[in-house]
């Protein structure tokens, strides 16, 4: 217990002593500081910034479908290549989704060239008809407004819900919602309320809406009928294949004739979380090029430093400090200038990724889900500080270590 309380007081008293010197050498601790700080917040800002872009990339990836999404097409026995819309085929498709137990499913039915107004302004549209489950199988929710509801289906005026570019084009803003908007498709035209507006972006597509199955049969099937048309729907990752096998097995007989193909189409199918993966890699060499040049910065000038102060170390081993005392309080001297350095370096990174204008701004796309800080970075950043700290301070520890009060005094 004795040996435990004298090491306690030991450290701690290193540690008093090693902030009085640099209390006493603010010139060169500044210098120090200034190049771990920055190799630190760089660092920090660098592994924050690498799961800042991951939560974008995945965000990305998810607008075509969270994993598992298992994609269901039907052609007719009339051999048609694209397969079109069909009241059998959804029967089919919500019966045998039933049967599974599966909660989240979709239809998905697109089409092309439908023209927008509201108040003069004009633009193009591609319609695509969906369920509900959609938003959260697509990872799409409403920034303004709400996504669409069971209940829409029985608006007396069609509601649809549009995204960024289709929202910005027609001069809408959040205030005007729910707006009325003129939708013309086949020859007619329909008034439809817009109930919400995505963040999604167009990707130089052009602006798209989203509307419910039934409120596309009832205003404009009959004028423009559905083409490539699918369903989806989201189950568990694990035995996903399977079960979208035994999916299509089932759907065969509920259609004799059909063809029916069923597989997964989400990003995990095809490797994408590999690309992640390699993204991690690549912020962690940078990260540690950037710790190598400020670990150098941070030994160069120690070692210097210590060079003019051998005759202040004689003194000190004239009064009876010991070897293992000079070398541990020289070596605490840079762990805490460097643990200093780190909690500067690590809220300058705080403050830059914390800010979603500068986030947004410099990933070039916005990101929904904003993610906090990571409580990782900040803990690494302080921990390679430190360690930092310990390891430049080994060099200069040692040469103070072997200076003899003779060899102090000839200085």
């Amino acid at each position: 217990m004795n040996n435990l309380a004298r090491m306690a007081t030991g450290f701690v008293a290193a540690l008093l002593e090693a902030w009085q010197e640099l209390r006493i050498h603010k010139l060169r601790v500044l210098l120090s500081l200034i190049g771990v700080t920055i190799a630190v917040a760089s660092l920090t800002t660098a592994v924050a910034g690498a799961s800042m872009a991951k939560q974008m990339m995945t965000e990305q990836l998810e607008r075509q479908g969270r994993p598992a999404l298992i994609s269901t097409y039907a052609a007719d026995p009339n051999g048609l290549e694209i397969p079109r819309s069909s009241a059998e085929v959804s029967q089919a498709f919500a019966k045998t989704s039933e049967r599974f137990n599966i909660e989240y499913t979709s239809m998905i039915g697109r089409t092309y060239g439908p023209q927008a107004s509201y108040q003069g302004l004009n633009a193009e549209a591609m319609i695509q008809v969906v369920d509900p489950s959609y938003g959260p199988m697509h990872r799409i929710s409403a920034q303004h407004g709400r996504w669409l509801e069971s209940e829409d289906a029985k608006n007396l005026s069609p509601a649809v819900v549009v995204d960024k570019a289709l929202f910005t084009e027609l001069g809408l803003d959040k205030g005007s919602l729910p707006a009325t908007i003129e939708l013309k498709s086949g020859g007619g035209a329909v008034s439809v309320t817009v109930i919400g507006a995505t963040s999604t972006r167009d990707m130089g597509m052009g602006g798209q809406l989203w509307m419910l199955p039934q409120t596309y049969e009832h205003w404009f099937a009959s004028s423009t009928p559905l083409d490539d048309v699918s369903y989806v729907m989201w189950v568990p990752i694990e035995g996903s294949e399977e079960l979208a096998f035994e999916f299509a097995r089932q759907m065969r007989a509920e259609l004799p004739g059909y063809m029916v193909d069923s597989n997964r189409q989400d990003y995990l199918a095809w490797g994408a979380d590999e690309t992640l993966s390699q993204l991690s890699l690549v912020v962690g060499g940078i990260s540690g090029i950037i710790l190598l040049l400020g670990s150098l910065s941070l030994l160069n000038v120690a070692m210097v430093t210590m060079k003019q102060r051998i005759r202040e170390v004689g003194i000190r081993r004239s009064f009876g400090a010991t070897t293992g005392r000079i070398f541990f309080s020289v070596m605490m001297e840079s762990v805490v200038a460097t643990a200093v350095a780190g909690g500067l370096g690590v809220m300058i990174s705080v403050a830059l990724v914390t800010n979603p204008k500068l986030i947004n701004s410099v990933l070039a796309m916005g990101i929904d889900d904003m993610p906090g800080f990571p409580v990782d970075a900040a803990f690494l950043g302080m921990g390679v500080s430190i360690a930092v700290g310990a390891l430049t301070g080994v060099l200069p520890a040692l040469v103070a270590a072997r200076v003899r009060i003779v060899d102090a005094i000839r200085v």
